[in-house]
């Protein structure tokens, strides 16, 4: 509850809006607007009733967040997975939720967190003082926090999460990234930061991964794993597949799961483990045709023709032998992927065409100290065409027999073509769900693509980002994830939420709107109260779209 309070200053008074709070356990008025001399408050009232306001702060988002949270008792999970701990007077447990909401709105340092929460409702509903978190209070309250425990968290989350709003997890997709950090060279306390080939170009600093299992429906994250920055999707896919295992099962019948995955995470040897009985679960994944080219013979004319959520795909099902064992496969087209393959071809072509421009004029520039040697040319050409069908496509003719004087080359558009119709715009899936239809499988493997979106986010810089990341070990790397993740899945669930009311809306777009929600501090004059000033809290008006939002998630978050 706002009031109003006096304070003498300098042997003069001066007024303020309070709100009582309970720091470190007692109770104590916080500022949240300075208004001046009583002079100032008087002249405003002179006229009767006056209506003024104090101040104005985000609100939307961090109510929403916060409230699905304790809707959920994700606070109550916390606190059973975490140790109990306590600094500045919050339990460790809503520390760790503090972070997640303030990383799926704002991305920020930890320094900049009471900057931001000042500005919000947040410190208001959750009853702290912002100037008191800062870094070194969010480090403290992540220490002592394992692997383990970040896991039986997530756990609880998912299960309660799954139960609650009746999602079977039958269908789970997966899908790996990974995230460049600062972390020094010289730096030995991470074993995760490693180089490796970085998603967003940064391999010149190190890096962690990132592997993650999601629902289908609203792509809820489930069950993830941070893990070295230089394994690669193959090598990491045996250990994940146990734990995915052993932790779904824990909420769901393992049995009934089809995994949802792309042809990164495939070989040989993986295909052995998830087919062995053991270890055996469905999976719908992709395949590289490299290893049964004879799929390419297939001509398009003999492709049948399916509906995928409203969209016509032309697709081939066979069951074929691969890697020793039948497969249920189905070979898709897309026109898409075919002008993009065939884009990157024209690209790669131009390029390997003005790399032959320059050794043509080399060759013919007497003053060049190139090797004209027949073999040393050769060898130059070889290596200007690898790769993307280039020594295919690009026709040369050399002038000369032991030492060439000169090139000429062409294009061969025909055989561009006929490798254009052949290869580009397939693509392979197998499946051990031989039962479903055609359209399912194809279906529920286009539908990964949610995933990948998901990643997006944890790097737009906007919401739920897991950048920037400026922790130098394991343990705080880990549980920085985590907190992000957090966000990003109570973002999800409000979708949820609305979705059920037939709102559909993204997770970004939902958190711009619901942070364009305000409170205000609204000052007005009552002679019933003790200085005749009466002091409310009000949400500003809204525009069309936030007031649907707003009026579909309140009575949710209310109940």
């Amino acid at each position: 509850m706002a009031s109003l309070q006096r304070r003498k200053v300098k042997g003069y008074y001066y007024w303020y809006v309070v709100e009582s709070r309970r720091i470190n356990g007692k109770p104590r008025p916080v500022t949240i607007a300075y208004l001046g001399s009583i002079e100032k408050i008087l002249d405003m009232a002179k006229n009767g009733v006056i209506v003024k306001k104090a101040k104005s702060f985000s609100h939307g988002a961090v109510y929403a967040l916060w409230n699905i949270a304790l809707k959920n008792n994700i606070l109550d999970i916390l606190k059973t997975s975490f140790p109990q701990q306590k600094r500045d007077g919050l339990e460790r447990a809503t520390s760790i939720l503090l972070s997640a909401i303030y990383r799926a709105i704002y991305p920020g340092s930890k320094n900049e967190f009471a900057k931001w929460a000042a500005k919000t409702t947040l410190p208001s509903i959750v009853k702290f003082d912002p100037e008191k978190i800062d870094s070194q209070h969010f480090w403290d309250q992540m220490n002592g926090i394992d692997e383990k425990m970040l896991s039986k968290a997530e756990d609880a989350i998912s299960k309660t999460i799954l139960e609650k709003y009746n999602i079977t997890p039958e269908k789970l997709a997966l899908d790996y990234t990974n995230y460049f950090t600062y972390i020094d060279t010289n730096n030995k306390k991470s074993g995760l930061a490693h180089r490796g080939h970085n998603k967003q170009k940064r391999n010149d600093l190190r890096q962690f991964s990132l592997a993650l299992v999601t629902t289908k429906e609203f792509t809820i994250p489930l069950c993830s794993h941070v893990y070295e920055g230089n394994v690669n999707d193959v090598s990491i896919f045996p250990k994940y597949l146990n734990q995915i295992k052993e932790r779904v099962s824990k909420y769901s019948n393992v049995d009934n799961i089809t995994l949802i995955y792309d042809k990164g995470s495939v070989s040989k040897q993986n295909l052995k483990i998830i087919d062995s009985t053991e270890n055996k679960i469905n999976y719908i994944c992709g395949f590289s045709m490299a290893s049964c080219k004879d799929l390419y013979e297939i001509p398009k004319n003999e492709y049948m023709e399916v509906s995928v959520k409203g969209k016509d795909i032309l697709c081939y099902r066979l069951n074929k032998q691969i890697w020793g064992k039948d497969r249920e496969c189905i070979l898709t087209y897309s026109p898409e992927l075919m002008t993009g393959q065939y884009n990157a071809l024209l690209k790669s072509i131009s390029k390997k065409v003005e790399e032959l421009k320059e050794l043509k004029e080399q060759l013919n520039n007497t003053n060049s100290r190139i090797s004209r040697k027949a073999g040393d040319v050769d060898t130059k050409i070889k290596k200007i065409l690898s790769g993307n069908y280039g020594k295919d496509i690009i026709q040369i003719d050399k002038v000369g027999v032991r030492k060439i004087k000169n090139i000429n080359y062409y294009i061969d558009r025909e055989i561009m073509n006929s490798i254009c119709d052949k290869y580009f715009g397939k693509k392979l899936l197998i499946t051990t769900q031989k039962s479903w239809s055609t359209e399912d499988i194809i279906e529920s493997y286009l539908d990964q693509y949610n995933i990948e979106n998901i990643f997006k986010d944890t790097k737009n810089a906007h919401h739920f980002s897991v950048r920037p990341q400026f922790h130098w070990t394991d343990p705080k790397v880990r549980v920085h994830t985590f907190c992000c993740l957090l966000g990003l899945l109570l973002t999800s669930v409000l979708k949820k939420e609305l979705y059920d009311k037939g709102i559909c809306i993204e997770n970004k777009k939902l958190i711009d709107i619901l942070v364009g929600i305000r409170q205000s501090y609204l000052m007005s004059s009552d002679k019933k109260k003790k200085w005749g000033v009466d002091v409310k809290k009000v949400i500003e008006d809204m525009n069309d779209e936030e007031e649907k939002i707003w009026n579909c998630l309140k009575p949710v978050l209310e109940s």
